[in-house]
């Protein structure tokens, strides 16, 4: 297979579109939350992906279904849920720059996994950068004793995007893409059956096209993201993809009259200094090795 040839232009154009369409999904999902319990909408959402996985993978067959690990898979596909409905809910309940700001903090946990459970050493500004990191979190959300459901949930979803990083690595060994991905619905159809039914309300055809929509901009993002890093270094695209915060602070001013106040915009800068740090001495770490 022949090698994509870089173009940073090119890969900086479509870090932007993806950092666009990820504003646009928030956007949809806080729009079709206000009508809909968040089960329900991701419920209708995994049911579309799961039709398009199937239709899309049919000449497959039997492959698709098949793992070679199960209970990782499994392992992966829950954490996922905790991800898409964590991520549902905090949009909907919480300022967009909140919680687009929280999402950007799996550098931060993937620096704990890896001192926990990998038994990496953790330098010195490393440790510096992660403590600014998590200090960054703690002045965006500004928890005064009465933390609300949706500032667990955003955390637990960034938490959860460590970890799912880590297991998607191991599984894409043996699994395919679609493999994962139909596993990751099926269990997420599941997991939102029973409150889908509890708190279901007959979506209107024009609700039923936002939540289409959703789907379309959520599959768009991945594919503008992973071109992004084909044609680019990391070490150029990664400061690019910040621009969602500008792109998430405009539309929510616009379209939802929200003003991030100073303390978010200290908090936010906090946050974004210290996982680019951490992403781009990753990049020069690896770049290093290659070089060896």
């Amino acid at each position: 297979m022949n090698e994509t040839p870089p173009n940073n232009i090119i890969g900086i154009g479509m870090v932007l579109l993806a950092c666009a369409t990820m504003t646009i999904s928030a956007l949809l999902i806080r729009t079709i939350g206000k009508d809909l319990s968040s089960f329900e909408v991701v419920f209708i959402r995994c049911l579309f992906s799961l039709f398009y996985i199937v239709i899309l993978e049919a000449r497959k067959g039997p492959k698709l279904f098949i793992s070679p690990r199960p209970i990782m898979l499994g392992l992966r596909s829950l954490t996922l849920a905790v991800i898409v409905l964590g991520n549902f809910y905090a949009i909907v309940n919480l300022p967009l720059v909140q919680v687009t700001s929280v999402q950007f903090t799996k550098p931060l946990f993937l620096v704990v996994l890896a001192a926990l459970f990998l038994g990496e050493t953790i330098r010195f500004p490393r440790t510096v950068a992660t403590l600014f990191g998590f200090i960054g979190i703690l002045i965006v959300l500004r928890p005064d004793g009465n933390i609300h459901p949706a500032q667990l949930a955003v955390l637990s979803a960034a938490m959860s995007m460590a970890i799912i990083a880590v297991l998607t690595k191991k599984l894409v060994r043996d699994h395919s893409t679609n493999t994962m991905l139909f596993y990751g619905n099926l269990f997420i159809v599941a997991i939102c059956l029973g409150p889908t039914l509890y708190y279901w309300q007959t979506p209107s055809l024009f609700q039923i096209a936002l939540i289409a929509a959703l789907g379309l901009t959520a599959y768009g993002s991945q594919v503008f993201m992973v071109q992004a890093y084909r044609y680019a270094e990391v070490t150029i695209v990664a400061p690019f993809e910040y621009f969602r915060l500008i792109f998430v602070a405009i539309a929510g001013f616009i379209i939802f009259g929200e003003i991030p106040d100073r303390w978010t915009v200290l908090g936010v800068l906090f946050i974004c200094a210290s996982t680019m740090f951490i992403a781009l001495r990753e990049a020069r770490k690896k770049q290093r090795i290659k070089e060896v």
